[in-house]
């Protein structure tokens, strides 16, 4: 495990920013921490990255003590936080040299190393431009490209995605992936929930400063929603017919060729197809509904119940 932190918890004269918050990191996984805007994501990276001290609890990241040595810890990580942007007056070059040699990279090195990361990152270009007269969309590469100059075992990435085009989105995607299957793993933040069923393989759910949920996407679906389906379909009206044999609490028609089917169980969604090709229907397409968002809205909507004895 890369990341093994129990009962972490930080309070602050207004918040209680932290609530005996556990959580494991493997080797080789990409791991998201989602929540609402001031539930604890923030100072949760802070704190395992060893720049901010908890009140309780306990952490070991990249086999460093967070307590013990939270300036050893940094040497092990790569990281990008949602805060103002330093070194405004050097250039893309020189901020990136400058953090190479910081790394470790002999000098010899730096030139190739950075012309790496620049070229990764679609940003040779901006070589000589100053960093604070760069974009959002290029300072955020500029700071991917810092990170991925640094021999970290984990990086702590808040909000990695933003100010970035589309394009640009689908090559970091690739990029982070690439970098995990050599493994290393990655922890990070987002509001983009639909984005991160691309990359993510296990969640946390943090809401109020503590862990409401921990899984991959198909684990809390399962758990948190109804099974629902969309299907595609050659003939409605058959369909609909031989899906009345289902045990289902939803049936209907939603657009041309188009059925929505609400099961009792997920166990039945096998007897879908069975039912639709006993009846000579063609069966063009089959997904479920449900998607992280509306996971997220399970799990933060008022009133939703602490799982018995800790977080899920």
């Amino acid at each position: 495990m890369l990341v093994q932190a129990s009962g972490l918890t930080k309070l602050y004269p207004t918040a209680r920013a932290l609530d005996q918050v556990a959580l494991e990191i493997r080797e080789g996984e990409v791991f998201g921490l989602f929540g609402p805007n001031g539930a604890g994501k923030t100072t949760c990276l802070r704190v395992l990255s060893g720049i901010t001290q908890p009140d309780a609890g306990d952490a070991v990241v990249c086999g460093v003590d967070i307590r013990e040595s939270p300036n050893e810890v940094r040497r092990h990580l790569g990281i990008i936080f949602d805060l103002p942007f330093p070194y405004q007056d050097m250039t893309l070059a020189e901020y990136l040299r400058f953090f190479a040699r910081m790394a470790g990279h002999p000098s010899a090195e730096v030139p190739e190393r950075v012309a790496w990361a620049t070229e990764l990152l679609g940003i040779p270009h901006l070589y000589r431009n100053r960093i604070g007269k760069m974009s959002m969309g290029e300072r955020q590469r500029a700071e991917l490209a810092r990170v991925l100059l640094s021999p970290a075992q984990l990086l702590l990435l808040d909000e990695p995605f933003s100010n970035v085009d589309v394009d640009m989105r689908l090559g970091l995607r690739a990029i982070l992936r690439d970098w995990v299957s050599r493994g290393g793993s990655i922890l990070f933040t987002s509001h983009n929930l639909l984005e991160s069923e691309t990359i993510v393989d296990r969640y946390a759910f943090i809401t109020g400063g503590r862990i409401v949920a921990l899984g991959t996407a198909r684990e809390l679906k399962e758990n948190l929603l109804a099974p629902v389906y969309q299907l595609e379909v050659s003939d409605v009206e058959r369909a609909v017919a031989a899906l009345e044999r289902v045990p289902h609490q939803r049936l209907e028609v939603s657009g041309p060729g188009i059925v929505h089917v609400g099961l009792i169980s997920r166990a039945d969604a096998g007897k879908i197809a069975r039912a639709l090709v006993e009846a000579g229907v063609d069966v063009l397409e089959m997904r479920s509904v449900g998607t992280m968002e509306d996971v997220y809205t399970r799990l933060t909507r008022a009133g939703f119940p602490a799982p018995p004895g800790g977080p899920a």
